[in-house]
C-alpha cells in the first residue's frame, strides 16, 4: 500500500493485536531513533525478544509484503535493536520476524483479510 500511511498504521495496529492475542508482551510500537525505526518491539512466551517490520498490502498482486524489505531497512532494523537493548539492559535472545498484513480500509475501520507472521524472517 505504497503511499498510503493510514492503512501501514493501521496495518500495525492489527499486527500488535495479533501478537497479543497469540501471547506476546509488546513492549513498543514504532519504535525510533535517529537512524532507525522499528514497528513493533514485543517478547514471546519463551522470552524473546521480537523486533518486527510489519508491511500492510491489498492483496499480494505485486508480491509479497517480505519481498519488499531490503538490505538497507534490515541495517536499520539491527542498528535500532542494538540500541533498544542498550538502553532497556535486556539480556535475552532476540529474533528479527516480519508480520504481513493484507487488508483493506474502509470508512468504518480496516478489514483484514490474512495475517502472516515470519519469525527469524532474518539473521544477524
Amino acid at each position: 500500500m505504497r503511499g498510503d500511511n493510514n492503512s501501514g498504521r493501521l496495518g500495525e495496529i492489527h499486527a500488535a493485536k495479533y501478537l497479543a492475542g497469540n501471547g506476546y508482551n509488546v513492549l513498543e510500537t514504532n519504535y525510533k531513533t535517529s537512524f532507525a525505526e522499528i514497528d513493533i518491539i514485543a517478547k514471546d512466551k519463551s522470552g524473546t525478544l521480537c523486533f518486527i517490520e510489519v508491511k500492510t498490502r491489498k492483496n499480494k498482486n505485486y508480491g509479497y509484503g517480505a519481498d519488499f524489505i531490503f538490505k538497507s531497512k534490515i541495517q536499520k532494523m539491527i542498528l535500532g535493536a542494538k540500541s533498544y537493548i542498550a538502553l532497556s539492559k535486556f539480556s535475552c535472545d532476540i529474533r528479527f520476524d516480519i508480520i504481513e498484513v493484507y487488508g483493506y480500509a474502509l470508512r468504518s475501520g480496516f478489514v483484514v483479510d490474512e495475517i502472516n507472521h515470519i519469525k527469524n524472517a532474518f539473521d544477524v
